[in-house]
């Protein structure tokens, strides 16, 4: 049903029937009127999504069929529908259809938007062409458009010719295409020459380095430095660009070098020039410069590092000093282009600056210093987020350089605590291979065990925070904390790494808690200290394997999944076995069926061991769910039928226990300079309450809560334990207290002398007791008052 709302727009509203069906949505397409196949055309790449392979099979062959027949706005519509399409992974045959469909509307129809969006899905769909159709259907219809006398057919066979390159080797592009591309080049309208010179950049690359210097080097340069048109220019000097990078293993040569028409020849001087042009136009306010004039320098700026690449090794001169004067040259463009105010020519500098890294920091290093840090400081959310993508290249060039190691450290770790989500997410990607990287020593750098860990500090101390993001960073910071684990000191995995870890997989999804489990069980295996290991696994067994909610103790079990692949068995049983097969009482039936699946990977090791085959047999003789009795059944069969563990299993777990006999060590004597060790957060316990105490004015606003706390002439009370202020006042400085506050003192002196550090709560039968609560004190002109 179709109520027109104007002669363009109408509101139609399809069934059910066709909104839930490929076929009968191409009944739709076949037999319907306009206005409801311009609606199911609107609806395609929904099909596209959830039927992928009945609407590629059924849908795209009736739209390349009829689409010649359509009107214009069905004929866009179409094109906006197969370019969801052409970007998958298609049939040959279907990728035949689309070409023949697209060439058909582009033979048949003018010039205007139809033709173009054609022409763009023709290009698209060539890669997933066979050769042999290429050969028979797209270069001659391109040899043909090229020689038109319209305007959109010379550019969309300029277009074409790019494309050609993933199908055509070098030889039968020089053949078929040379003459055409070198009389595109010289086309009276502009945007045919932009279009041919933007395709040279793959066309230049493919083609052997004789040939381009022949033909095209010097044409390109022609264009770059008389043609008018700013898009010509920029496309010319991208191709020159990424052509001198693709040959400058081959230009490098001193036969090439000698060459005064070679690619280096020309392309050197050009780059020099360039940079002292962009120098001066980054240096002025952008905001007054013509667009002519910020195009080529954002064009500049997006290139630069393939120029970098390119020459890094031709400017290699016998004199010094001149060799000095070309690096500062390029460099220094580099740091005027940093601190222009021009966000997009900002963000292809953070972009480049992996190559830049690479090929300079051994060369100026002095003209390097400081753009790190002013990138990762950047105003611009897009120009930090381009830097955090590639930090990772970044750290691995600089990790042992003298000069610029902690330039990078202190970017990282401004990074990764950014207050955008993205841009802290992008860097925390690459976590545990930049703390790798930073890890290591050589002949340049010497780094002691851990010390890189350490100097990532601020990142680790600001874990609670990142962490508060959405449960996909959540789930990818805890994968990088559990790969880190082997590289960060003790007190860093006991102090900042396992409460994370805890209070991530307490208060997010099903996929958070898996890794975080798995990234726990890297923690305690990295922990050297007995005692310390212990506290965190002594807290992970009574709040989570003994939890009161069944998800903490199927948490548990996933994080045994990971243990057994690398603990060895000795470490196993002691830290997981007990509790493990005490949950064959679990009152919970996907609890026992998830302990099943554990059993049933541990029969090669476990075979033998008394209290494995105890815990199976108990579930199998016992338990009154039929699929847990069934998978206890499955289970007993594996382990009858299982010759126990191979001599490489053996092995492997020796040489598991012994690596842990030399990693642990047992301290009988608690070191008095170790810091104190956070108390890990309980399941049940709200994170915002501290435990035994209940929050004054929990839950309301916080204008609410400051009146209750401050404005109120009722004295605050804070616990179960608050003497009123009239009876504690102290008098004169000299200290004697009012019975009732020497009473709380000598509670709390008591607390304290029988207190000891301990990781997480304490044991039951102590955690069930109330704490005593000391008021706290606070000073009122010159005396103490307890509130």
């Amino acid at each position: 049903m179709a109520e027109p709302m104007d002669e363009e727009q109408h509101i139609v509203l399809l069934s059910d029937d066709v909104l839930t069906s490929v076929p009968n949505a191409t009944m739709v397409l076949m037999e319907g009127p306009d206005v409801e196949k311009l609606a199911v055309l609107y609806q395609f790449p929904q099909f596209l999504e959830h039927c992928p392979e009945e609407s590629i099979e059924t849908m795209i062959p009736e739209i390349c069929r009829d689409v010649i027949k359509w009107n214009a706005r069905l004929q866009m519509a179409s094109a906006e529908a197969l370019y969801h399409a052409v970007h998958m992974k298609l049939p040959e045959a279907i990728a035949k259809r689309i070409s023949v469909g697209a060439l058909r509307v582009i033979q048949t129809i003018g010039p205007g938007d139809v033709f173009d969006a054609f022409g763009e899905i023709l290009s698209m769909i060539l890669p997933q062409l066979l050769r042999e159709d290429v050969l028979q259907l797209i270069v001659p219809a391109t040899k043909e458009r090229a020689a038109s006398d319209r305007v959109e057919s010379r550019r969309l066979a300029a277009r074409i010719i790019g494309s050609l390159v993933d199908k055509l080797n070098a030889s039968e592009i020089e053949e078929q295409f040379l003459d055409q591309t070198l009389a595109l080049l010289k086309d009276p309208d502009a945007s045919v020459r932009a279009m041919i010179a933007q395709s040279l950049v793959q066309v230049a690359s493919a083609l052997p380095l004789a040939t381009c210097e022949k033909y095209f080097l010097t044409a390109l340069l022609d264009m770059f430095k008389h043609d008018p048109d700013a898009r010509v220019k920029a496309s010319c000097l991208r191709a020159l660009a990424r052509s001198a990078e693709a040959h400058k293993e081959r230009a490098a040569d001193a036969d090439s070098q000698a060459n005064p028409n070679g690619f280096f020849s020309v392309v050197v001087p050009l780059f020099l020039e360039e940079c002292e042009n962009a120098s001066k136009v980054a240096s002025s306010d952008l905001r007054t410069i013509d667009d002519d004039t910020y195009l080529l320098l954002e064009i500049f700026a997006e290139v630069y590092g393939y120029f970098v690449v390119a020459v890094g090794n031709v400017l290699k001169l016998d004199d010094q000093q001149q060799y000095f004067e070309q690096w500062t040259t390029v460099l220094n463009s580099l740091r005027r282009m940093v601190t222009c105010n021009g966000p997009t020519v900002r963000q292809w500098c953070a972009f480049n600056l992996p190559a830049v890294v690479l090929t300079c920091a051994h060369r100026r290093p002095d003209r390097i210093k400081g753009v790190l840090t002013a990138l990762s400081t950047d105003t611009d959310v897009e120009t930090r987020g381009t830097l955090a993508n590639g930090v990772h290249e970044i750290i691995k060039v600089l990790s042992n350089h003298e000069l610029l190691r902690k330039e990078a450290i202190t970017a990282l770790c401004a990074l990764v605590n950014d207050s955008n989500n993205h841009v802290r997410i992008s860097a925390i990607k690459n976590l545990a291979l930049d703390l790798e990287h930073l890890s290591r020593s050589d002949s340049s750098i010497n780094v002691a065990p851990y010390e890189a860990s350490r100097q990532l500090e601020p990142i680790f101390s600001n874990l609670e925070t990142i962490s508060q993001d959405s449960w996909r960073s959540q789930e990818i910071l805890s994968q990088q904390l559990g790969k880190c684990a082997r590289l960060c000191a003790q007190e860093i995995l006991c102090n900042n790494v396992a409460p994370v870890l805890f209070q991530i997989a307490r208060a997010s999804t099903y996929l958070v808690r898996k890794a975080g489990m798995h990234a726990l069980v890297e923690v305690v295996r990295y922990i050297p200290d007995i005692r310390r290991r212990d506290h965190i696994m002594k807290h992970f067994r009574t709040q989570w394997a003994q939890g009161k909610v069944y998800w903490t103790r199927l948490a548990f079990i996933e994080s045994a999944f990971r243990a057994i692949e690398i603990f060895s068995t000795q470490l196993f049983h002691e830290l997981f076995a007990e509790e493990l097969f005490a949950m064959v009482r679990d009152p919970v039936p996907n609890v026992r069926l998830r302990l099943l699946e554990l059993l049933r990977q541990m029969v090669p090791a476990w075979r033998d061991s008394r209290p494995y085959l105890d815990a199976v047999k108990y579930l199998q003789a016992h338990d009154k769910d039929p699929q847990v009795h069934e998978e206890a059944t499955q289970v007993i069969k594996l382990i009858e039928e299982s010759k126990g563990a191979t001599e490489e299993l053996r092995a492997a777990d020796a040489a598991k226990e012994e690596a842990e006999r030399a990693f642990f060590v047992r301290k009988t004597k608690k070191d008095k300079s170790e810091a104190p060790i956070k108390p890990l957060p309980d399941v049940e316990r709200p994170a915002s309450v501290p435990a035994g105490s209940k929050a004054l004015g929990a839950g309301k606003p916080m204008q609410e809560r400051q009146k209750s706390f401050g404005n109120s002439k009722e004295p605050a009370l804070q616990g179960a334990h608050s003497v009123p202020t009239t009876k504690t006042t102290l008098t004169g400085g000299s200290g004697n207290l009012t019975q009732a506050a020497q009473v709380a003192l000598q509670q709390q002196q008591q607390q304290q002398k029988n207190q000891t550090f301990h990781v997480g709560p304490m044991p039951p039968a102590t955690a069930q007791k109330e704490p005593v609560q000391t008021p706290p004190q606070k000073k009122v002109g010159g005396c103490c008052v307890i509130s």
